[in-house]
């Protein structure tokens, strides 16, 4: 058993010899297996997982300031967010600090061990909007709270890139940006919801709305 994998069993689920629990091996395929002494597994049976590697799903988060990052980034996880993007935006107060990336992996990888994902999500290094933009290709979509946009569900496609903006709200500049680059504007629904919520609530409805186009192709 991986060491990692170990830890997680031994001391948070706090396994015992004899245990039978699913772990995920270095090649991320899925089995059922028996804990030994010592840490070691048994393996009985490997697993299917329900996961579609076809959904691709990036989420461009802009930073929420206090330690609301790391929940957001183990939710997004949790949910099936493929890549997490720590955004800088203008209005954005918080700039990540040194190790903090690494934090978020960390997170992302318990968050994905905790629900079973076989895929790891990727927690990439913070960009600015238009290096974000340039990475998102033709498929971004901009979350914007405005009742004149279509819902998310009407727009979303896959490999689907998310943007969300800061607390302060997006500035004319990057709504100019945005629009120029061809970024599908959407909205989340009548409330003003803070952008760590909206984060969660949009992975969620992108990752229903794909997986639905997926069992219908």
């Amino acid at each position: 058993m991986p060491e990692g994998e170990a830890r997680h069993v031994l001391k948070v689920l706090r396994g015992r010899d004899g245990d039978v629990f699913e772990i995920a091996d270095a090649e991320r395929r899925l089995f059922l297996a028996e804990l030994r002494e010592g840490g070691q597994a048994r393996v009985l049976e490997a697993l299917q997982t329900q996961e579609d590697g076809e959904i691709k799903l990036t989420l461009y988060q802009a930073i929420p300031k206090g330690g609301r990052m790391d929940f957001l980034v183990e939710k997004a996880a949790e949910i099936g967010a493929t890549r997490i993007v720590p955004l800088v935006t203008e209005r954005g107060i918080v700039r990540p600090r040194d190790g903090k990336v690494e934090r978020w992996r960390r997170v992302a990888e318990a968050a994905a061990r905790q629900s079973l994902r076989v895929g790891l999500p990727e927690v990439a290094e913070p960009v600015d909007l238009p290096g974000a933009i340039w990475e998102a290709g033709e498929n971004g979509v901009l979350l914007h709270n405005s009742s004149e946009l279509e819902v998310l569900e009407c727009v979303i496609s896959s490999p689907a890139a998310l943007f969300i903006g800061p607390e302060g709200g997006w500035s004319e500049e990057e709504l100019r940006l945005a629009g120029e680059a061809g970024l599908a504007p959407a909205q989340l629904g009548p409330y003003r919801l803070r952008s760590e919520t909206a984060g969660m609530v949009a992975v969620a409805r992108a990752r229903a709305a794909l997986e639905r186009s997926v069992r219908r192709a």
